[in-house]
């Protein structure tokens, strides 16, 4: 009777090509998908790979779509992954010209780049009422993290409208984190230390406390 085991060598590596996964098209490919008359899941499509392979020639392509509904979401996640300041840079120039909904996620996607250049344009936001975006701001300044965040995400709390108290607490803590986990735990101990002292007790001045007790000592 033959042995089978020869066979079984050659049937794994079938197998596990077939469980590979296909490569990400091409970067040319893709935002040929975005310039053409593809369908609105093509080029969703095609901005989600262009966060995996996308190169700083992709971002007029992907900026472009910031203001169009249902791309807009899609386009910012390919903006958010790709390295460099030129992205970053796209998003803080899409700011004034986006409303609403739209001008929320490119504020969101700011604070998950941690795109220190925008801290300015951020506090901007957070000081606008008219813009409607000041709660989305105070939380990208919060996990931008740095002193001039803080700083002011500090005067929010200490002197800022009553209604911002609560999200400036939520980014304040944040930034504590950022701050201690960059050396400056003095500056993360005042920020934790004006959240108690903005909010009455509660879940957010018991875990600015927890964040307070495990900082080391001054």
């Amino acid at each position: 009777m033959p042995s089978i085991h020869p066979i079984l060598p050659a049937l794994l590596v079938l197998a596990l090509a077939g469980s590979t996964p296909a490569a990400e098209p091409p970067e040319t490919t893709l935002l040929a998908v975005l310039a053409s008359d593809a369908g609105v899941h093509e080029k969703a499509r095609a901005c989600q790979q262009l966060a995996v392979v996308a190169s700083p020639a992709a971002i007029p392509a992907l900026a472009g779509l910031l203001d169009k509904e249902p791309l807009a979401d899609y386009a910012r996640s390919g903006l958010e992954g790709i390295p460099g300041p030129a992205a970053a840079e796209a998003l803080r120039k899409a700011l004034p010209r986006l409303e609403g909904r739209l001008l929320a996620g490119v504020v969101n996607s700011l604070g998950v780049r941690r795109d220190a250049a925008a801290v300015a344009d951020l506090q901007k936001l957070a000081l606008d009422p008219q813009r409607g975006v000041a709660a989305e701001a105070l939380a990208s300044l919060g996990m931008i993290g740095t002193l001039e965040a803080a700083k002011i995400l500090d005067t929010a709390l200490t002197t800022g409208p009553a209604e911002l108290r609560i999200p400036a607490a939520h980014a304040a803590l944040a930034a504590a984190t950022h701050l201690a986990k960059a050396g400056n735990p003095a500056a993360a101990r005042d920020l934790l230390k004006d959240v108690s002292r903005a909010l009455p007790a509660g879940s957010l001045t018991a875990v600015a406390q927890r964040l307070l007790d495990a900082l080391p000592a001054s």
